[in-house]
Protein backbone atom coordinates (compact mmCIF):
# COMPACT_ATOMS: atom_id res chain seq x y z
CA UNK A 1 0.00 0.00 0.00
CA UNK A 2 2.91 2.15 0.79
CA UNK A 3 4.38 1.62 -2.85
CA UNK A 4 0.64 2.29 -4.65
CA UNK A 5 0.31 5.34 -1.96
CA UNK A 6 3.68 7.24 -3.08
CA UNK A 7 3.79 6.25 -6.35
CA UNK A 8 0.24 6.59 -7.47
CA UNK A 9 0.81 3.17 -9.59
CA UNK A 10 -1.64 0.11 -9.52
CA UNK A 11 -0.22 -2.14 -7.54
CA UNK A 12 -0.91 -6.27 -7.89
CA UNK A 13 0.62 -8.20 -4.29
CA UNK A 14 1.59 -11.62 -4.99
CA UNK A 15 1.38 -12.11 -8.77
CA UNK A 16 1.84 -15.36 -10.20
CA UNK A 17 3.15 -16.81 -13.49
CA UNK A 18 3.61 -19.71 -14.92
CA UNK A 19 6.91 -19.72 -17.04
CA UNK A 20 8.01 -21.69 -19.29
CA UNK A 21 9.54 -25.21 -18.23
CA UNK A 22 8.74 -24.47 -14.21
CA UNK A 23 5.71 -24.68 -12.02
CA UNK A 24 3.79 -21.55 -10.77
CA UNK A 25 6.13 -18.95 -9.56
CA UNK A 26 4.73 -15.77 -7.38
CA UNK A 27 6.30 -12.71 -7.27
CA UNK A 28 5.57 -10.09 -4.49
CA UNK A 29 4.86 -6.91 -6.43
CA UNK A 30 3.37 -6.97 -10.03
CA UNK A 31 3.12 -2.76 -11.71
CA UNK A 32 1.18 -3.40 -14.99
CA UNK A 33 1.84 0.21 -15.56
CA UNK A 34 3.64 2.51 -17.46
CA UNK A 35 4.88 0.05 -19.82
CA UNK A 36 6.65 -2.42 -20.06
CA UNK A 37 5.41 -3.91 -16.77
CA UNK A 38 7.69 -4.48 -13.81
CA UNK A 39 7.86 -7.63 -12.17
CA UNK A 40 9.48 -6.92 -8.02
CA UNK A 41 10.72 -9.97 -5.62
CA UNK A 42 11.77 -8.63 -1.91
CA UNK A 43 13.52 -11.10 -0.22
CA UNK A 44 13.67 -10.53 3.13
CA UNK A 45 16.64 -12.10 5.30
CA UNK A 46 14.86 -14.71 7.25
CA UNK A 47 13.04 -16.32 4.11
CA UNK A 48 15.74 -16.35 2.08
CA UNK A 49 19.14 -17.23 4.26
CA UNK A 50 18.16 -20.87 4.01
CA UNK A 51 19.41 -23.75 2.42
CA UNK A 52 19.18 -23.38 -0.77
CA UNK A 53 17.19 -20.06 -1.47
CA UNK A 54 19.96 -18.78 -3.39
CA UNK A 55 19.54 -21.30 -5.99
CA UNK A 56 15.98 -21.04 -5.62
CA UNK A 57 16.23 -17.78 -6.46
CA UNK A 58 18.81 -17.43 -9.24
CA UNK A 59 16.11 -20.15 -11.00
CA UNK A 60 13.67 -17.80 -10.31
CA UNK A 61 15.16 -14.68 -11.86
CA UNK A 62 16.98 -16.33 -14.69
CA UNK A 63 13.10 -18.11 -16.04
CA UNK A 64 11.93 -14.74 -15.72
CA UNK A 65 14.31 -12.89 -17.82
CA UNK A 66 15.09 -15.58 -20.55
CA UNK A 67 10.97 -15.27 -20.53
CA UNK A 68 11.37 -11.30 -21.77
CA UNK A 69 9.51 -10.02 -18.47
CA UNK A 70 11.20 -7.18 -16.36
CA UNK A 71 12.65 -8.54 -13.07
CA UNK A 72 13.97 -6.39 -9.89
CA UNK A 73 14.89 -7.72 -6.55
CA UNK A 74 15.47 -6.13 -3.36
CA UNK A 75 17.24 -8.31 -1.00
CA UNK A 76 17.89 -7.91 2.80
CA UNK A 77 21.67 -6.00 3.45
CA UNK A 78 23.75 -8.92 4.14
CA UNK A 79 22.03 -11.65 1.75
CA UNK A 80 24.73 -11.93 -1.04
CA UNK A 81 23.75 -10.61 -4.52
CA UNK A 82 21.82 -13.31 -6.65
CA UNK A 83 24.16 -14.16 -9.81
CA UNK A 84 22.33 -13.04 -12.62
CA UNK A 85 23.65 -11.25 -15.84
CA UNK A 86 22.18 -7.70 -16.04
CA UNK A 87 20.34 -7.89 -12.90
CA UNK A 88 20.61 -5.18 -10.43
CA UNK A 89 21.50 -5.40 -6.91
CA UNK A 90 19.27 -3.47 -4.72
CA UNK A 91 19.20 -3.66 -0.69
CA UNK A 92 16.60 -2.91 2.34
CA UNK A 93 16.93 -2.96 5.67
CA UNK A 94 17.88 -4.81 7.60
CA UNK A 95 14.99 -5.90 9.30
CA UNK A 96 11.40 -6.00 7.82
CA UNK A 97 10.28 -2.26 8.11
CA UNK A 98 7.93 -1.57 5.49
CA UNK A 99 8.49 2.37 5.03
CA UNK A 100 12.59 0.84 4.86
CA UNK A 101 11.03 -1.80 2.16
CA UNK A 102 9.08 1.21 0.60
CA UNK A 103 11.75 3.48 0.61
CA UNK A 104 13.84 0.82 -1.68
CA UNK A 105 11.11 0.20 -4.07
CA UNK A 106 11.20 3.92 -4.52
CA UNK A 107 14.83 3.61 -5.49
CA UNK A 108 13.99 1.71 -7.89
CA UNK A 109 11.29 3.71 -9.48
CA UNK A 110 12.80 6.82 -9.46
CA UNK A 111 15.80 5.03 -11.02
CA UNK A 112 13.36 4.18 -14.13
CA UNK A 113 12.51 7.70 -14.44
CA UNK A 114 8.82 6.95 -12.72
CA UNK A 115 7.02 9.37 -10.26
CA UNK A 116 7.94 8.87 -6.25
CA UNK A 117 6.49 11.31 -3.52
CA UNK A 118 7.41 11.72 -0.01
CA UNK A 119 4.26 10.99 2.09
CA UNK A 120 3.00 12.48 5.00
CA UNK A 121 2.41 10.53 8.90
CA UNK A 122 -0.83 10.73 7.97
CA UNK A 123 -0.71 9.22 4.19
CA UNK A 124 1.69 6.37 6.08
CA UNK A 125 -0.51 5.52 8.55
CA UNK A 126 -3.73 5.15 5.92
CA UNK A 127 -1.28 2.97 3.79
CA UNK A 128 -0.50 0.98 6.81
CA UNK A 129 -3.58 0.54 8.03
CA UNK A 130 -5.31 -0.60 4.92
CA UNK A 131 -2.38 -2.85 4.54
CA UNK A 132 -3.02 -4.33 8.02
CA UNK A 133 -6.50 -4.82 6.54
CA UNK A 134 -5.20 -6.70 3.94
CA UNK A 135 -3.27 -8.97 5.39
CA UNK A 136 -5.85 -10.26 8.10
CA UNK A 137 -7.66 -10.77 5.02
CA UNK A 138 -5.67 -12.96 3.39
CA UNK A 139 -4.41 -14.44 6.81
CA UNK A 140 -8.25 -15.40 7.70
CA UNK A 141 -8.40 -17.58 4.38
CA UNK A 142 -10.91 -17.35 2.12
CA UNK A 143 -14.83 -17.47 3.03
CA UNK A 144 -15.43 -21.02 1.69
CA UNK A 145 -12.48 -23.30 2.07
CA UNK A 146 -11.64 -26.26 0.97
CA UNK A 147 -12.37 -28.40 4.55
CA UNK A 148 -15.70 -26.46 4.69
CA UNK A 149 -16.67 -28.46 1.24
CA UNK A 150 -15.22 -31.80 1.94
CA UNK A 151 -13.98 -31.84 6.37
CA UNK A 152 -12.41 -35.43 5.85
CA UNK A 153 -9.22 -33.33 3.91
CA UNK A 154 -8.01 -31.89 7.43
CA UNK A 155 -7.30 -35.56 8.49
CA UNK A 156 -5.94 -36.72 5.52
CA UNK A 157 -3.39 -33.45 4.61
CA UNK A 158 -0.10 -34.08 5.11
CA UNK A 159 1.55 -30.89 3.77
CA UNK A 160 1.31 -28.17 1.03
CA UNK A 161 4.30 -28.94 -1.63
CA UNK A 162 3.34 -26.16 -3.64
CA UNK A 163 3.22 -23.54 -0.60
CA UNK A 164 4.68 -24.77 2.38
CA UNK A 165 2.84 -24.28 5.94
CA UNK A 166 -0.44 -23.31 3.39
CA UNK A 167 -3.20 -26.07 5.19
CA UNK A 168 -6.74 -27.11 3.26
CA UNK A 169 -8.65 -24.69 6.00
CA UNK A 170 -6.89 -21.86 4.09
CA UNK A 171 -7.32 -22.55 0.61
CA UNK A 172 -10.49 -22.26 -1.43
CA UNK A 173 -11.90 -25.57 -2.80
CA UNK A 174 -10.65 -24.14 -6.40
CA UNK A 175 -7.19 -24.15 -5.32
CA UNK A 176 -4.34 -25.68 -7.68
CA UNK A 177 -1.55 -26.42 -4.85
CA UNK A 178 -0.46 -30.19 -4.69
CA UNK A 179 -0.56 -31.67 -1.70
CA UNK A 180 0.51 -34.76 0.22
CA UNK A 181 -2.24 -36.74 1.49
CA UNK A 182 -2.50 -40.06 3.48
CA UNK A 183 -5.12 -42.15 3.63
CA UNK A 184 -6.89 -42.51 6.60
CA UNK A 185 -7.97 -45.98 6.78
CA UNK A 186 -6.07 -47.38 9.48
CA UNK A 187 -5.73 -50.92 7.06
CA UNK A 188 -4.24 -48.94 4.28
CA UNK A 189 -2.54 -45.22 5.04
CA UNK A 190 -1.27 -44.71 1.71
CA UNK A 191 0.22 -41.21 0.42
CA UNK A 192 0.03 -39.57 -3.00
CA UNK A 193 0.18 -36.72 -4.39
CA UNK A 194 -2.87 -34.36 -5.73
CA UNK A 195 -4.16 -31.02 -6.24
CA UNK A 196 -6.33 -29.51 -4.12
CA UNK A 197 -9.37 -29.36 -6.11
CA UNK A 198 -9.39 -32.10 -7.55
CA UNK A 199 -10.08 -33.66 -4.19
CA UNK A 200 -12.46 -31.03 -3.11
CA UNK A 201 -14.40 -30.33 -6.34
CA UNK A 202 -13.89 -33.49 -8.20
CA UNK A 203 -13.97 -36.16 -5.31
CA UNK A 204 -11.37 -37.78 -6.22
CA UNK A 205 -9.67 -40.34 -2.87
CA UNK A 206 -7.45 -42.59 -2.13
CA UNK A 207 -5.98 -44.32 -5.47
CA UNK A 208 -5.31 -47.60 -3.81
CA UNK A 209 -8.50 -47.89 -2.18
CA UNK A 210 -9.84 -46.84 -5.36
CA UNK A 211 -8.02 -49.96 -7.58
CA UNK A 212 -9.46 -52.18 -4.57
CA UNK A 213 -12.67 -51.60 -4.90
CA UNK A 214 -12.63 -51.69 -8.59
CA UNK A 215 -11.07 -54.81 -8.32
CA UNK A 216 -13.62 -55.92 -5.98
CA UNK A 217 -16.12 -55.12 -8.06
CA UNK A 218 -15.17 -56.87 -10.91
CA UNK A 219 -14.65 -59.95 -9.15
CA UNK A 220 -18.48 -59.85 -8.18
CA UNK A 221 -20.63 -62.50 -10.13
CA UNK A 222 -23.50 -61.75 -11.94
CA UNK A 223 -26.66 -63.88 -11.68
CA UNK A 224 -26.43 -67.46 -12.30
CA UNK A 225 -22.06 -67.36 -12.11
CA UNK A 226 -21.47 -67.32 -8.83
CA UNK A 227 -19.88 -70.72 -6.70
CA UNK A 228 -22.78 -71.04 -5.00
CA UNK A 229 -24.95 -71.26 -8.33
CA UNK A 230 -22.12 -73.25 -10.46
CA UNK A 231 -20.92 -75.26 -7.89
CA UNK A 232 -23.23 -75.87 -4.89
CA UNK A 233 -20.84 -79.03 -3.89
CA UNK A 234 -17.76 -77.06 -3.32
CA UNK A 235 -19.74 -73.98 -1.62
CA UNK A 236 -20.81 -76.43 0.95
CA UNK A 237 -17.30 -76.81 1.99
CA UNK A 238 -16.41 -72.80 2.39
CA UNK A 239 -16.08 -71.52 6.01
CA UNK A 240 -14.85 -67.73 5.13
CA UNK A 241 -13.06 -66.07 2.33
CA UNK A 242 -10.08 -64.52 4.22
CA UNK A 243 -9.98 -60.93 3.17
CA UNK A 244 -13.18 -60.22 2.76
CA UNK A 245 -15.20 -61.35 6.08
CA UNK A 246 -18.86 -61.52 5.50
CA UNK A 247 -18.68 -63.10 1.60
CA UNK A 248 -20.34 -66.11 0.85
CA UNK A 249 -20.51 -68.74 -1.94
CA UNK A 250 -22.85 -66.21 -3.61
CA UNK A 251 -19.93 -63.11 -3.75
CA UNK A 252 -17.49 -65.61 -5.86
CA UNK A 253 -16.66 -66.11 -9.21
CA UNK A 254 -15.40 -69.94 -9.73
CA UNK A 255 -12.12 -68.16 -11.06
CA UNK A 256 -11.25 -66.31 -8.10
CA UNK A 257 -7.79 -65.84 -6.55
CA UNK A 258 -8.95 -65.23 -3.30
CA UNK A 259 -8.09 -67.02 -0.65
CA UNK A 260 -10.37 -68.99 1.21
CA UNK A 261 -10.69 -71.34 4.20
CA UNK A 262 -12.42 -74.85 3.60
CA UNK A 263 -13.72 -77.70 5.97
CA UNK A 264 -13.35 -81.29 4.54
CA UNK A 265 -16.84 -83.00 3.78
CA UNK A 266 -15.75 -86.70 4.62
CA UNK A 267 -17.12 -87.55 8.04
CA UNK A 268 -14.13 -89.28 9.14
CA UNK A 269 -11.71 -86.25 8.25
CA UNK A 270 -13.35 -82.59 8.69
CA UNK A 271 -9.82 -81.17 8.06
CA UNK A 272 -9.60 -76.90 7.66
CA UNK A 273 -7.35 -75.56 5.11
CA UNK A 274 -6.61 -72.59 2.86
CA UNK A 275 -6.33 -72.33 -0.41
CA UNK A 276 -7.34 -70.18 -3.21
CA UNK A 277 -10.45 -70.68 -4.99
CA UNK A 278 -9.27 -70.55 -8.22
CA UNK A 279 -6.82 -73.66 -7.36
CA UNK A 280 -9.45 -76.02 -6.28
CA UNK A 281 -12.02 -75.61 -9.78
CA UNK A 282 -9.01 -74.91 -11.84
CA UNK A 283 -6.78 -77.93 -10.90
CA UNK A 284 -10.05 -80.70 -8.61
CA UNK A 285 -7.55 -79.74 -5.54
CA UNK A 286 -9.35 -80.87 -2.49
CA UNK A 287 -8.66 -81.64 0.94
CA UNK A 288 -4.57 -82.26 1.63
CA UNK A 289 -4.80 -84.59 4.63
CA UNK A 290 -7.48 -86.98 2.57
CA UNK A 291 -4.74 -86.30 -0.39
CA UNK A 292 -1.72 -87.78 1.34
CA UNK A 293 -3.92 -90.38 2.18
CA UNK A 294 -4.93 -91.73 -1.11
CA UNK A 295 -0.96 -90.73 -2.23
CA UNK A 296 0.00 -93.17 0.41
CA UNK A 297 -2.16 -95.95 -0.09
CA UNK A 298 -1.80 -95.91 -3.67
CA UNK A 299 2.38 -96.57 -3.03
CA UNK A 300 1.33 -99.82 -1.27
CA UNK A 301 -0.83 -100.59 -4.08
CA UNK A 302 0.00 -103.69 -6.26
CA UNK A 303 0.77 -103.12 -10.06
CA UNK A 304 -1.40 -105.39 -12.53
CA UNK A 305 -0.17 -108.72 -11.89
CA UNK A 306 2.32 -108.53 -8.81
CA UNK A 307 -0.75 -108.72 -6.18
CA UNK A 308 -0.38 -111.19 -3.60
CA UNK A 309 -3.57 -112.76 -4.99
CA UNK A 310 -1.86 -113.21 -8.46
CA UNK A 311 1.98 -114.35 -7.04
CA UNK A 312 1.04 -116.56 -4.45
CA UNK A 313 -3.05 -117.74 -5.05
CA UNK A 314 -2.61 -120.65 -2.17
CA UNK A 315 -1.54 -117.98 0.51
CA UNK A 316 -3.90 -115.29 -0.39
CA UNK A 317 -6.53 -118.25 -0.35
CA UNK A 318 -5.70 -118.26 3.39
CA UNK A 319 -6.06 -114.22 4.53
CA UNK A 320 -8.80 -113.58 6.13
CA UNK A 321 -8.38 -110.01 6.81
CA UNK A 322 -6.23 -107.23 7.13
CA UNK A 323 -6.39 -106.20 10.93
CA UNK A 324 -5.96 -102.64 10.42
CA UNK A 325 -7.75 -101.92 7.15
CA UNK A 326 -10.79 -105.05 6.60
CA UNK A 327 -11.72 -103.21 3.61
CA UNK A 328 -8.76 -104.50 1.48
CA UNK A 329 -7.86 -107.75 -0.13
CA UNK A 330 -5.65 -110.63 -1.81
CA UNK A 331 -5.85 -108.39 -4.74
CA UNK A 332 -5.04 -105.19 -3.22
CA UNK A 333 -2.18 -106.42 -1.43
CA UNK A 334 1.81 -106.92 -2.49
CA UNK A 335 3.63 -110.19 -1.14
CA UNK A 336 5.74 -107.95 0.18
CA UNK A 337 3.46 -105.79 2.50
CA UNK A 338 3.94 -105.30 6.01
CA UNK A 339 0.09 -105.30 7.31
CA UNK A 340 -0.45 -107.44 9.44
CA UNK A 341 -3.08 -109.95 8.53
CA UNK A 342 -5.11 -113.17 9.89
CA UNK A 343 -4.87 -116.01 8.30
CA UNK A 344 -6.89 -119.56 8.34
CA UNK A 345 -5.62 -122.75 7.30
CA UNK A 346 -6.74 -124.40 4.85
CA UNK A 347 -6.52 -127.63 5.30
CA UNK A 348 -9.49 -129.21 6.22
CA UNK A 349 -10.57 -129.85 9.92
CA UNK A 350 -7.43 -127.70 10.89
CA UNK A 351 -8.22 -124.89 13.40
CA UNK A 352 -5.10 -122.88 13.03
CA UNK A 353 -5.85 -118.80 12.66
CA UNK A 354 -2.35 -116.72 13.26
CA UNK A 355 -0.98 -113.29 12.23
CA UNK A 356 1.36 -112.42 10.45
CA UNK A 357 2.54 -110.43 7.19
CA UNK A 358 2.15 -111.11 3.67
CA UNK A 359 5.85 -110.30 3.53
CA UNK A 360 6.59 -113.14 6.16
CA UNK A 361 4.04 -115.28 4.73
CA UNK A 362 5.75 -115.05 0.98
CA UNK A 363 8.85 -115.82 2.29
CA UNK A 364 10.81 -118.81 0.77
CA UNK A 365 8.90 -119.85 -1.77
CA UNK A 366 5.48 -118.97 -0.12
CA UNK A 367 6.44 -121.37 2.96
CA UNK A 368 7.32 -118.65 5.25
CA UNK A 369 4.85 -118.73 8.80
CA UNK A 370 2.54 -120.84 8.15
CA UNK A 371 0.00 -122.72 10.03
CA UNK A 372 1.17 -123.04 13.73
CA UNK A 373 -0.60 -125.48 14.26
CA UNK A 374 0.27 -128.01 10.98
CA UNK A 375 3.77 -126.69 11.33
CA UNK A 376 4.43 -125.77 14.52
CA UNK A 377 7.72 -123.92 15.66
CA UNK A 378 10.79 -126.28 16.08
CA UNK A 379 11.93 -126.40 19.83
CA UNK A 380 15.24 -125.53 20.94
CA UNK A 381 18.14 -127.78 21.76
CA UNK A 382 18.62 -127.84 25.40
CA UNK A 383 22.73 -128.34 26.86
CA UNK A 384 22.78 -131.66 28.92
Amino acid sequence: MLVQAASGLSVELDHRLRLPGRREDRFDLYLPEPAPSLLIDLDPEWTHNRPGSLERDTAKTAAALAAGLDVERIRSRGLPPVPVHGLTHHEAGPGVNPEDWAEAVGVVLRGRGLCWRQLTPAEVTAALTKGAQLWQKAVAGPEVSAVDVVPHLEEEFVANLTNPGKTPDRMPPGCNDVCLWRCRKPDCGYEWKAILNSRALAGRGCSQCARERVGAANSRPGPGESLAEVNPTMAAELIEVVDRPGWTALDLLPTSNKTCRWRCPEPHCSFEYPAPLNRRTGQSSGCPRCARRRTAADRVRPKPGKSLQDVHLAIANELLEVVDEPNLTAKELRPNSTKVCRWACSKPGCPGRWDATPDQRSRRGGTGKRCPVCHPPRKSRTQP
